[in-house]
């Protein structure tokens, strides 16, 4: 009986530290999720061809990389893709970026 009151108490103490490390392991992927997204943003940034406010950038910890908003034109929107899959860590692109119409009467 008392060993099972010992071990009882050993599993007692250790549901708070379980906890903890899952809570630090969950900080560990926003950091990483973070660092891919600042990256991307980052290398769209830097090529002259793109109109990188306009983009939107979201990843994952797994270094999926949703790409979302507006270009002026398809080359943009496949360039875009391009290098958001050249930066180290991106697995997969999801390139939702949509050409905006200097036509569209929103606009105006």
């Amino acid at each position: 009986m008392r060993f099972f009151k010992f071990l009882l108490l050993m599993l007692v103490l250790s549901l708070p530290l379980h906890s903890r490390a899952e809570d630090s392991e969950s900080l560990t992927t926003y950091a990483d999720d973070s660092a891919t997204t600042g990256k991307v943003k980052a290398a769209l940034a830097r090529d002259q061809t793109l109109d990188a406010l306009d983009i939107k950038v979201q990843s994952d910890d797994l270094g999926a990389v949703h790409l979302s908003g507006t270009a002026r034109s398809q080359a943009e929107v496949s360039q875009a893709a391009i290098v958001a899959r050249s930066v180290s860590g991106v697995v997969s692109v999801q390139n939702d970026i949509v050409i905006d119409s200097p036509d569209d009467p929103r606009k105006k």
